[in-house]
C-alpha cells in the first residue's frame, strides 16, 4: 500500500474520481482514514470497494448472516469517518463566515453561549456517506475475479420476482426482507428473524456457489452460474 505521500496528493489533484479499498477482514486502518481526508480535501467523491470478501467465506468461515452483519459494521465506521470530516469542514467554513459576528445564543437565564453546532442543520449530507443503495460502494474478490454493486443483482432479480428494480434498489441493502408467498418486500427482518434481503437474495447464493466449488459439485456450480445469469468459465 503507498503511503500519503505529496507524491500521492499530487497525483490526487489530477483525478476526477477515486477508488478506496478496505479489505473485508481487516476493516478500517489508519491509511483508510488518510486516504478518505485526502479525497475529502479534494472535492473527489470516492467509490468504497470491499475487497477480499472470499476471506470471510474461506478463513472466517462467517456464515452470510454472520458476514452481512460485519460489513454492517464496517460501513457505520467508515461513515463515521466520513461523518468527522463533513463536520470538521462545516464548523471550519462557518467559523471563517462568522469571525466578525460570531453566532451568540442566549440561554432562559440571560447566560450567552456560542452557537457551535449552527450551519450543520441545513448543510446537505445526504449524498456524503457510502451506502451501496447510492451506487458508491462495490462488494469484490479481486483474487476471484468478481465483483459488484446491489443494482446489478436489483436488475437481475426485478425479472425473476416480478418487482421493480428501482423498488429493489432502495431495499436490497437494510432491514428488509422477502416475504415469497405474497411476494412483497416488508420491513423489520430482524424483529421478525427474517434474513435480510441482502443475505437471502446475494449473500446466501455466493457462499453457496462457494461451497459447491470447495466440494466441487458441477451440477450445483453450473445451476448457480445460470441462475446468477453468467456463462461458466473454465
Amino acid at each position: 500500500a503507498l503511503p500519503i505521500s505529496s507524491e500521492v496528493s499530487t497525483a490526487v489533484r489530477l483525478c476526477d474520481g477515486s477508488i478506496i479499498v478496505v479489505d473485508a477482514v481487516e476493516g478500517v486502518c489508519p491509511q483508510t482514514q488518510a486516504v478518505l481526508r485526502q479525497a475529502w480535501l479534494e472535492n473527489i467523491r470516492p467509490v468504497l470497494v470491499i475487497n477480499k470478501i472470499d476471506r470471510l467465506i474461506v478463513e472466517l468461515k462467517l456464515t452470510s448472516q454472520e458476514a452481512y452483519h460485519h460489513l454492517q459494521k464496517m460501513l457505520e465506521q467508515i461513515n463515521a469517518i466520513t461523518g468527522t470530516l463533513f463536520t470538521s469542514k462545516v464548523l471550519q467554513e462557518r467559523a471563517e463566515r462568522d469571525t466578525e459576528t460570531p453566532l451568540i445564543k442566549e440561554t432562559g437565564d440571560g447566560e450567552q453561549i456560542y452557537d457551535w453546532s449552527a450551519g450543520l442543520e441545513e448543510t446537505d449530507d445526504s449524498l456524503l456517506y457510502f451506502s451501496p443503495e447510492l451506487g458508491n460502494v462495490v462488494f469484490a474478490s479481486a483474487i476471484d475475479g468478481w465483483g459488484f454493486s446491489i443494482d446489478q443483482f436489483a436488475q437481475l432479480y426485478s425479472q425473476k420476482i416480478g418487482i421493480k428494480a428501482s423498488v429493489l434498489l432502495k431495499t436490497l441493502w437494510g432491514d428488509f426482507y422477502l416475504n415469497t408467498k405474497a411476494k412483497r418486500i416488508m420491513k423489520s427482518a430482524q424483529s421478525k428473524g427474517k434474513k435480510p434481503l441482502f443475505v437471502q437474495l446475494v449473500l446466501d447464493n455466493i457462499w453457496s456457489l462457494y461451497d459447491a466449488v470447495i466440494n466441487r459439485e458441477n451440477e450445483k456450480i453450473e445451476k448457480m452460474v445460470s441462475l446468477l445469469g453468467r456463462d461458466r468459465k473454465s
